[in-house]
């Protein structure tokens, strides 16, 4: 028992670390300076800093939030990153202990942080981070495929593999899910061309849902997606609905209301396992799909006739909780 609370603390003290780390490529991003020179300095005042200003969480709290030479608020964005990447590798080795699943999570993790971090700040989603997440998740996927592959050769050396198997495998739905991924958002972003003449989502916001694809596969996409546009509207839901009363916009209302009901039993039955048929899990989706669209459609009809209601809330952060949010009812279930 001692030792394992010494392997745990130890990965949270790893997470903190990689969580400093995170914060620097979040900034360095957007500032456009290498993430390695030059050395740590305050962002306000541009003093070099010390190694033990760097010390993850605790320098904060000793600091008292401020910088130590011009004593200028230091962002809470710092130790708020730091906990968060602490606790998601905590979490991530509980559920896959030594394993080579561990680095791969432990990464996608790190660029989902960053991606929600430069979106958040600065509402700016960097491609590079988004290939990236692309790439490791696919390769994830390959590692998965290609390792079962070996383990029922190695066990079974007679046993030839059906020739579905190599269209229902961990790779396949990788790719297909990217693909999957960026079709959707993109489909969903130009149909605000067609309505109010502008996109609807960010171009980063369809390289964020092809990783999400990625990562998920084409099955599990679609539950992300819905997830991520509850969480959307729930935090813009103070302001939409108001905007929709004030404009005595009813239809849309009672159209928004219906999707979000119909979001939450379709989310909910699917993450109880209850949807067990595919042909029902499908034509659930596209009803589900039908009435999103037709929902979206009065609302870009609504801001068009009432610009002044327009107010932009970055999507990537939506999607990024609701992959971990996934990810952690994965982690639960399975």
């Amino acid at each position: 028992m001692n030792l394992l609370i010494v392997i745990l603390s130890l990965v949270f003290i790893v997470g903190l670390c990689i969580g400093s780390f995170l914060n620097v490529v979040i900034l360095r991003s957007l500032s456009e300076e290498s993430i390695v020179f030059p050395p740590s300095k305050c962002p306000k005042c541009q003093h070099e800093l010390k190694w033990w200003h760097n010390i993850p969480v605790l320098s904060y709290i000793f600091l008292r939030g401020k910088c130590a030479f011009c004593k200028e608020h230091i962002s809470i964005q710092y130790p708020i990153i730091e906990l968060l990447t602490g606790i998601i590798f905590l979490f991530i080795f509980l559920k896959y202990g030594f394993r080579i699943d561990t680095l791969f999570m432990w990464v996608i993790s790190s660029l989902l942080i960053v991606l929600a971090g430069t979106d958040i700040k600065e509402k700016v989603v960097f491609d590079v981070h988004s290939y990236i997440l692309i790439g490791t998740a696919i390769l994830y996927a390959a590692f998965l495929t290609f390792f079962s592959l070996y383990q029922i050769h190695h066990l079974m050396p007679e046993y030839h593999l059906p020739k579905i198997s190599f269209l229902i495998n961990p790779l396949t739905n990788a790719v297909l899910g990217a693909v999957a991924g960026a079709v959707i958002m993109e489909i969903c972003a130009r149909i605000g061309y067609l309505i109010a003449g502008t996109r609807a989502f960010g171009e980063g916001d369809t390289l964020i849902a092809a990783g999400l694809g990625a990562m998920f596969g084409w099955y599990q996409l679609i539950f992300v997606l819905v997830l991520s546009v509850i969480i959307q509207v729930l935090i813009f839901l103070p302001i939409f609905v108001k905007g929709l009363f004030v404009n005595k916009e009813w239809k849309t209302l009672l159209l928004f209301t219906i999707f979000v009901i119909y979001a939450a039993i379709f989310c909910g039955l699917q993450a109880a396992n209850i949807i067990g048929n595919d042909i029902l899990y499908i034509i659930c989706a596209i009803i589900l799909a039908a009435i999103g669209i037709v929902t979206c459609i009065s609302i870009f009809k609504g801001l068009r006739e009432h610009p002044e209601n327009r107010t932009y809330l970055p999507f990537g952060p939506a999607m990024v909780t609701a992959s971990f949010l996934m990810m952690f009812l994965q982690m639960i279930l399975v």
